[in-house]
């Protein structure tokens, strides 16, 4: 073997090594994402994520299940058409039998000429505890499942 040949053949072994380290860092970033935290039930967090959860899955009756009773007596004009819709969690406040959630809602909408229309914003949920239980008393538009949730 050539002097010539050896080193072509090292750069070879240096240019697929570094090729493998690559993939196997992809593979790994895309393995160690984890899932979103799962909020426990009986807190204003975990209503809220559950209830969002049933709006985005299309679940009207779960996501009713949700409001307190007076609102989900009255919701009539049933809306659920939420095409791509990400809540993020950013401010609880609880005082007495009232909580506020704040969260970010990145909605995107269908294409256009131009592509989807995606666009962030904050806004926030109003619970009441109603015999123990957190229920919403109202819901930001976008997941509103009917009018009477808007607030």
């Amino acid at each position: 073997m050539t002097e010539q040949s050896g080193r072509s053949r090292a750069v070879m072994i240096a240019l697929i090594s570094g090729i493998a380290l690559v993939v196997v860092i992809a593979l790994i970033a895309v393995f160690a994402r984890s899932s979103p935290t799962q909020y426990d039930a009986d807190t204003p967090e975990g209503v809220v994520q559950r209830y969002s959860q049933a709006v985005v899955d299309g679940d009207y009756d779960a996501a009713v299940g949700y409001l307190v009773p007076e609102r989900a007596d009255s919701c009539v004009n049933r809306r659920i058409e939420v095409v791509d819709v990400r809540v993020t969690l950013l401010d609880t406040t609880v005082r007495g039998d009232l909580a506020t959630v704040e969260v970010g809602i990145a909605a995107s909408y269908g294409g256009g000429p131009f592509g989807s229309s995606t666009y962030e914003y904050e806004d926030q949920f109003l619970l009441q505890e109603v015999e123990g239980e957190w229920l919403v008393v109202e819901a930001p538009w976008e997941l509103a499942v009917c009018e009477e949730v808007y607030g």
